[in-house]
């Protein structure tokens, strides 16, 4: 019996890093530790819970390596953080994808199945020799057998070994992941009114992530190069503006803010006027006159979202999950490839 090949979308991204299947999505913050922490006997704690313990629970990747790797990493490990586009091919990122796979195939530790994942690389990973090297990198880490286990301490499940083999993996940039989210239906499908956009109409496309902000241009079926940017002025920028003494990881900050605890309204409008002053540097009012649509995803999408409509108005449309939205295109567009 031939076994179906199992297709995922991955994005991993600096903020999180994202599966999307059949099975539907699945998300981890991507903070990454080393795991060198100190037991501490319960009696000594004065009642505190340790960190690590609360809501926010990492989980222990263990390979030939050991990595905490999710919400709660930072408070458990040393703080791994490394926003060059380096860290792609880096085990930290390996360490993140086992993550997510671990929590992808939780109910089925190890697939027999043939694997394909569609990945979704930083734009500017396709400006340069150096996007070149990586991008072969990358495929080399990813394509062939992979083996890790979950601590059972950071597993509610227990300790589990995982098992499987990526059979083939295919890139793309993370605006064409958003554009393919856009554009396709959930079974991979185009209706007659998006393919005709795509043949004869033009449209932008926005990422605005943890690490990067891109720009992407789609005008009669062509990309057009001219208009399309990659910038480090993702949403990293909002917590090193107040991080200007050093006291947080990056990674600590971002997730005090997602828990509501971090006020960020001093310094937003710096980082709006940075974006903005991407967007206008590369979308000049012609080719923003021409634009039917402008769909911006990423966490910045919900960050930015009433300064994005002030600027696009009714041409802004931001997805109903805009975190999940370009792992969830690059897995309509593997449903699209030959198997």
């Amino acid at each position: 019996m031939t076994l179906e090949t199992i297709l995922l979308g991955n994005d991993n991204g600096f903020g999180n890093t994202r599966l999307f299947g059949a099975q539907g999505p699945v998300a981890l913050q991507s903070l990454v530790a080393t795991n060198g922490t100190q037991s501490i006997s319960l009696w000594a704690t004065g009642g505190l819970k340790r960190a690590g313990q609360g809501r926010d629970k990492p989980l222990l990747i263990k390979t030939d390596t050991e990595f905490y790797v999710g919400a709660g990493a930072h408070a458990l490990g040393r703080p791994v953080e490394n926003l060059q586009l380096e860290r792609m091919v880096g085990p930290e990122s390996k360490a993140l994808l086992y993550g997510t796979l671990s929590l992808y195939f939780a109910s089925k530790p190890k697939p027999r199945a043939p694997v394909k994942i569609v990945t979704a690389l930083p734009i500017a990973l396709a400006q340069g020799e150096q996007g070149d090297g990586l991008r072969d990198q990358l495929r080399a880490m990813l394509v062939g057998k992979h083996a890790w286990s979950t601590d059972p301490g950071s597993d509610e499940r227990g300790e589990r070994d995982y098992k499987m083999t990526i059979d083939d993996v295919v890139l793309t940039s993370q605006p064409a992941g958003a554009m393919f989210d856009y554009l396709l239906n959930a079974d991979g499908s185009i209706s007659p009114e998006k393919k005709a956009l795509r043949k004869s109409g033009a449209f932008g496309v926005m990422s605005i992530g943890f690490n990067t902000v891109e720009l992407m241009v789609v005008a009669d079926g062509q990309m057009l190069a001219k208009h399309v940017a990659g910038d480090s002025s993702g949403a990293r920028r909002v917590f090193q503006l107040l991080n200007q003494d050093g006291a947080y990881s990056l990674g600590e900050l971002d997730s005090r803010y997602r828990a509501g605890l971090l006020d960020i309204s001093d310094v937003l409008p710096i980082w709006s006027g940075e974006v903005f002053g991407l967007v206008d540097k590369y979308w000049d009012k012609m080719i923003l006159r021409r634009m039917s649509t402008v769909f911006v995803v990423g966490g910045g999408a919900k960050m930015l979202a009433g300064p994005l409509l002030k600027k696009f108005q009714s041409k802004l449309v931001i997805p109903d999950d805009p975190i999940m939205s370009i792992a969830r295109g690059c897995y309509r567009l593997a449903l699209t490839l030959p198997k």
